[in-house]
């Protein structure tokens, strides 16, 4: 049984303010802020002296995140967030054929395929929602790749990628996942799920703060000739320093092309910990209980919401339905309340550090700001 008063005293944010963003911004756990600390504990008494060290610590933080998505090792790459590694892929993929993705989705999934000129195509929501489906029409001939976001930042849906995975391994579709809104929350097997590329930021639900993301790149991609970019790192052996011996590696480290970003790296891997301490079961659990709670008492007050009824399509979003929504914002920030204006209406996200007490506390204030 977890203690989640216990998880909770790992976000001293707390303390201070009932924190219902996570999909905005999470607040670091002190697991990741530890970590991060110890790198420049270590930078600040032993200089550079400990590089050996900070690279075996970072490899072993790659072999827990493949764990962590059902990939191996060789598949993990660092970025430094989403937008970082959708335009990797979208390099990587340039020339591939038309893309298909969601209408509502945020811009660091779309904006780097724009900027590559390739041609995009949408699927329109139905009821907020995706179902495979009507995914499945819009999958004319000439689309040859798809992107969904795991978790749609403005609705909240969850979308199945196991069934969506195999649609696109039956079709020959390049399967591309947006994981921001969803990786640490909700487990993803990359592999169960046929997925070809996954990335995800720090900041939101993995609780690793900002200058961190992962990239996970199936290996039948990795391929040394068709990595558009290099750097000293991205060959087999570094300290060669040969200028002419372009030895690129044949794993997705490949993309970090320069000096690592530890602290960052570190951060992510204490997180990471956490989470495998609390068991993913749980986590899923209390999430989702969480949003449950926010909707029973959101719905009590005459406002409608926006969020799935099927646990399996609902997350840790929901948008209640309220009309100026960033003035709400402001009301609520002032009273220490953190929640943000997305979608159609106020976005209000619960994670692992929220307990019922933070909900009274928002009901409580929407009832005298409303």
């Amino acid at each position: 049984m977890v203690d989640w008063n216990k998880i909770r005293k790992e976000f001293p944010v707390c303390e201070k303010y009932v924190y219902l963003n996570p999909a905005g911004g999470s607040p670091v756990s002190k697991s990741a802020a530890i970590e991060g600390k110890r790198f420049y504990d270590e930078m600040l008494e032993f200089g550079d002296t400990y590089w050996e060290t900070w690279l075996e610590r970072t490899e072993n933080i790659r072999q827990n995140l493949a764990q962590f998505i059902g990939a191996d090792k060789e598949e993990i790459g660092f970025t430094t967030n989403t937008s970082h590694g959708m335009n990797l892929v979208a390099q990587m993929l340039k020339n591939k054929g038309a893309m298909l993705t969601m209408r509502d989705e945020f811009p660091s999934t779309t904006f780097p395929w724009l900027n590559q000129n390739s041609e995009i195509k949408f699927v329109e929501p139905v009821h907020h929602a995706y179902p495979i489906g009507e995914i499945e029409k819009e999958l004319t001939s000439d689309i040859k790749i798809l992107v969904t976001s795991y978790v749609q930042y403005s609705t909240g849906f969850r979308q199945d990628l196991e069934k969506l995975g195999k649609l696109c391994n039956e079709r020959g579709i390049i399967f591309v996942v947006n994981a921001t809104q969803a990786l640490g929350i909700f487990p993803v097997d990359v592999k169960k799920c046929n997925i070809d590329f996954l990335m995800f930021t720090g900041l939101k639900w993995a609780t690793a703060g900002y200058g961190i993301g992962g990239l996970y790149i199936n290996k039948k991609w990795l391929k040394p000739d068709k990595f558009p970019f290099a750097g000293w790192r991205s060959v087999n052996e570094p300290g060669k320093m040969d200028n002419l011996d372009l030895d690129l590696k044949n794993e997705a480290s490949v993309i970090e092309s320069g000096c690592p970003h530890f602290p960052n790296i570190f951060a992510l891997g204490g997180a990471l910990n956490m989470f495998k301490t609390i068991g993913s079961e749980n986590v899923v659990d209390r999430v989702l209980f969480l949003n449950r709670l926010i909707e029973k008492r959101i719905r009590a007050l005459g406002i409608d919401v926006i969020v799935q009824e099927k646990d399996i399509h609902r997350s840790g979003i929901l948008i209640a339905k309220i009309s100026n929504p960033k003035e709400i914002v402001g009301k609520l920030m002032d009273r220490n309340i953190i929640v943000s204006a997305r979608g159609e209406g106020l976005r209000i996200s619960a994670s692992i550090f929220n307990n019922e007490d933070d909900i009274e506390k928002l009901i409580h204030a929407l009832k005298e700001i409303l």
